[in-house]
């Protein structure tokens, strides 16, 4: 499936830059679509900062509420823009819902890798990060059902999957690596896993319960996997290391 890097309005840890950059020149060697829902652009300003290689995205969306202006241009351009939604205070869609759509109307991507969706810890904005937790369960429900669909949220130490059938996680260092699985639905039940600690094969995941957090990969595993059953729910399954 082709993927979409999306960029939101959100937080982006700067003290590892390298890797922001490596993800998105790999998008670039793969002709992956970069897309920046308004202020999520600002991440290609800071890669962009004392380098004579320019990183630019192929699209900023949105309102432009949050992009700075260098008189009637954003301080940074994209190869395309797409704001036609500015002064539109009504609009029934978000920045990063615009993004989303357009990645999938307009390159037919199936994929989407959202970066920027953690809250400012400064800013209390835990609503943004739940609201784009559900970006990747938005772009599942503008699929038919034979579709193929998949989503992460990808930060430096943190990968948030949103899990249709089965995933793998590979380890990312040699420290400890968390596994966590979030149920929105009620008929959310594990088939099978593989190198966690707590084996959850056959584990029902109630939305209401949190006996499915803080899992662990076994030691010296080099990755583990979740299978959900036919015809379970998605499941939101969180990697940290």
């Amino acid at each position: 499936m082709r993927a979409a890097l999306i960029f939101l309005n959100g937080y982006y840890d700067t003290r590892h830059l390298d890797f922001y950059r490596q993800e998105i020149e790999t998008a670039v060697e793969n002709g992956s679509p970069l897309i920046c829902a308004d202020g999520g652009i600002r991440i290609f300003n800071e890669l962009n900062r004392d380098t004579d290689r320019s990183l630019i995205p192929d699209v900023l969306i949105g309102d432009m509420d949050s992009v700075r202006y260098r008189g009637s241009k954003p301080f940074l351009q994209a190869k395309h823009i797409v704001q036609e939604w500015v002064g539109k205070t009504d609009k029934d869609h978000t920045d990063g819902q615009l993004a989303v759509d357009y990645a999938m109307e307009q390159y037919d991507c199936r994929h989407i890798i959202i970066y920027g969706g953690l809250s400012r810890p400064e800013a209390y904005e835990t609503d943004q990060f739940l609201g784009n937790l559900k970006l990747m369960r938005f772009g599942h429900y503008r699929t038919s059902a034979d579709e193929p669909y998949t989503a992460e949220m990808r930060d430096p130490k943190q990968t948030i999957h949103y899990v249709l059938s089965a995933v793998r996680l590979t380890r990312k260092s040699s420290e400890l690596q968390r596994v966590s699985l979030i149920a929105e639905s009620p008929n959310i039940i594990v088939e099978k896993s593989e190198n966690l600690r707590w084996d959850l094969a056959s584990l029902h995941i109630d939305p209401d319960l949190t006996n499915a957090l803080r899992n662990e990969f076994v030691e010296g595993a080099e990755s583990a996997t979740v299978q959900l059953t036919d015809g379970s729910a998605p499941v939101y399954v969180i990697h940290n290391w």
